[in-house]
């Protein structure tokens, strides 16, 4: 018989993926290559096959992550066709995001920031990583704004300045889920983000 081919991108994967549980579980810090390689059902050595350190690990695993909401935010916005209930569901999906037990959000947005600013962090000689995906969400927002402003549902004049109108309401939503990290007041969190966005939506609003 011969031997089993092992799918190199489905094995990284999956050390990613065990990894991702334990990150958001224990923390970056407190997580050691041991122990996401007993949760991938491998050992230590194979661990090193795929991956070279822990922190390219982490990278990995938080950039499938990440890129993995971004893909569901597109998927659940892109055939709605009303601007307002488009950038709604965009919203909503930003409260789920945090509204999940597993994996728990809160340590891993926690380690992405220490990770970034941080000097030797996994993630500060790759901010562009950080950056890229920033621009993305950011890239949506715009492009719900810009079709509301298509179909003359949001006002003609916030064309002009849409990114900065896109990054500012990204900025309040990063404050705000920052401070729910903090506090761990989920209603609060989401009552705080409601009566924002309602008051974003009337300004915008033809």
């Amino acid at each position: 018989m011969s031997p089993k081919l092992v799918d190199k991108t489905e094995k990284i994967n999956e050390i990613a993926t065990a990894a991702l549980y334990l990150f958001a579980k224990k923390g970056y810090a407190a997580t050691s290559v041991e122990q996401i390689a007993e949760a991938a059902g491998i050992g230590k050595g194979t661990v090193y096959e795929y991956f070279p350190s822990k922190e390219e690990i982490f990278v990995h695993a938080i950039n499938d992550w990440i890129m993995d909401l971004i893909n569901r935010m597109l998927e659940k916005t892109r055939d709605i066709e009303n601007p307002v209930e488009r950038l709604k569901a965009f919203i909503e999906m930003v409260k789920d995001v945090l509204n999940v037990e597993e994996p728990d959000p809160k340590k891993l947005f926690a380690d992405i920031d220490q990770q970034t600013f941080m000097q030797g962090g996994a993630f500060y000689k790759r901010r562009h990583i950080i950056k890229d995906m920033r621009a993305t969400f950011c890239d949506l927002v715009v492009d719900i704004l810009l079709d509301g402003v298509s179909k003359k549902v949001f006002k003609p004049e916030i064309a002009r300045d849409v990114s900065k109108i896109a990054i500012n309401l990204l900025a309040y939503l990063d404050g705000i889920c920052m401070h729910y990290l903090i506090m761990e007041e989920y209603q609060e969190f989401e009552d705080q983000i409601d009566f924002h966005v309602k008051g974003f939506v009337d300004y915008i609003l033809v």
